[in-house]
């Protein structure tokens, strides 16, 4: 058996039991996970939190920062075990929606607290069956850089980017044929990147279900898909594409290995020289034939296990309003999720450095934008798993997309009539 089925398996087999309230002198005590932000941003959250603890002295907040690669992992052995944190950021929500663990934000925030997210994020990577059981946090809107010298060097106009998927995928392929760099810096894992059900989204192919069956065998669907198995077959994308982790595709992109990198937003400026600098733009994000850009969004979750959950429900409000969002924003180049922070006139100001262009770009496509959610269906977790594994074959040339589509509606439909 996998080990997160196993786990899974546990949740409902062990008995419930009643944790501990985390009470300390008197104080309630929250623990707050977050991913990754412990080195960089320390003094940020621990301002946050101390400025909560004074207004709210009945509270105390325990701060936990957890790498991005163990978090999904930690959490699921905290809710087996019974003592889970009481705010969590969190990702890979599918594996925790369909086992309703987690609290029901449309039913815990008032509607004048709701009305305050974009409906786009609050509708977004929390959503499932109708409801919403995530506080979105901060986002990012999909941008993309090139490098200008290999436009050159390819006879292709360096003033003259993309502005749609296929443009980039032929220009790509032209940059292949006459430089010998890939393309494009794009990976296709499903916990990574763009993966294949995002592609479909992308190019106007959504949803993926109709009721108790998938629609995905299409030639719409084959047609789209199609364009990117050729693509890594030609070299327009690097061969690396299926299996890369991590920051692969931005290091890609900086060895100089790939022409264009889709990305979200300036923080990868960082890792530029000088040299470098001088040879790549910034630009929007060429469209699909939906017509919208893709963005990210890190959000917080509630587990229902926790004995704090009013408390814990207003503190991830807390952390998530406009004032420290906007705060959050100004430390490092990325997008609140609230209507008024994402108004302010700080994503206007003439940029002062490239890093600045790019997050101009991603934050003046905020309104024109789509949460890069999964579908709402239960059991997504192994459908993608199924989807991956199929487009795999077909990206390798061991089937064509049309078995590999046909194969993937037979699973998926097999899996919604007996889960």
């Amino acid at each position: 058996m996998r080990p997160f089925l196993l786990l899974v398996s546990l949740l409902f087999i062990l008995t419930t039991c009643s944790s501990s309230d985390h009470r300390d002198d008197g104080r309630i005590t929250i623990e707050f996970w977050t991913i990754a932000l412990g080195d960089a941003f320390a003094d940020y959250i621990n301002g946050m939190i101390a400025t909560y603890e004074a207004q709210h002295p009945n509270v105390r907040v325990r701060w936990v920062d957890v790498s991005g690669t163990e978090v999904a992992e930690k959490f699921l052995a905290s809710l087996v075990g019974d003592d889970p944190p009481d705010v969590v950021n969190a990702y890979d929500l599918p594996r925790f929606l369909q086992y309703d663990v987690l609290v029901n934000m449309d039913e815990a925030v008032s509607p004048a607290d709701q009305a305050k997210r974009l409906e786009s994020f609050w509708q977004g990577m929390g959503y499932y069956q109708g409801s919403n059981y995530a506080l979105p946090w901060y986002s990012s809107v999909n941008m993309m850089w090139y490098n200008r010298e290999i436009f050159s060097a390819a006879g292709l106009d360096p003033d003259q980017p993309p502005q749609t998927i296929d443009e980039m995928l032929e220009m790509g392929r032209t940059i292949r044929q006459q430089t010998g760099k890939y393309g494009i810096s794009w990976y296709l894992h499903p916990s990574l990147g763009t993966p294949a059900w995002a592609l479909l989204r992308l190019d106007g192919f959504w949803p993926l279900f109709d009721g108790d069956h998938t629609t995905i065998n299409s030639p719409k669907a084959c047609a789209i898909l199609q364009k990117w198995v050729d693509a890594y077959k030609d070299g327009t994308l690097p061969p690396e594409a299926l299996a890369a982790a991590g920051r692969d595709n931005v290091n890609w992109f900086i060895e100089g290995r790939a022409a264009m990198l889709p990305f979200s937003g300036g923080w990868i400026t960082r890792y530029f020289d000088t040299s470098f600098e001088a040879k790549v733009t910034a630009t929007r994000h060429p469209r699909g034939a939906l017509g919208k850009m893709p963005a990210s969004n890190m959000v917080l979750v509630v587990p229902k296990k926790s004995p704090n959950v009013k408390e814990a429900v207003a503190f991830g409000l807390f952390v998530t309003n406009d004032v420290n969002q906007l705060a959050f924003c100004r430390l490092v180049a990325i997008l609140p999720s609230t209507k008024k922070a994402a108004a302010d006139p700080y994503f206007r100001r003439p940029p002062e450095t490239i890093a600045d262009v790019a997050n101009s770009i991603s934050a003046a496509d905020i309104p024109n934008s789509f949460v890069q959610a999964p579908p709402d269906v239960r059991g997504w977790s192994r459908m993608e798993d199924i989807l991956y594994e199929e487009f795999a074959k077909a990206m390798g040339g061991q089937q064509s997309i049309e078995k590999a589509l046909a194969r993937v509606e037979r699973k998926w439909n097999h899996l919604l009539h007996y889960q």
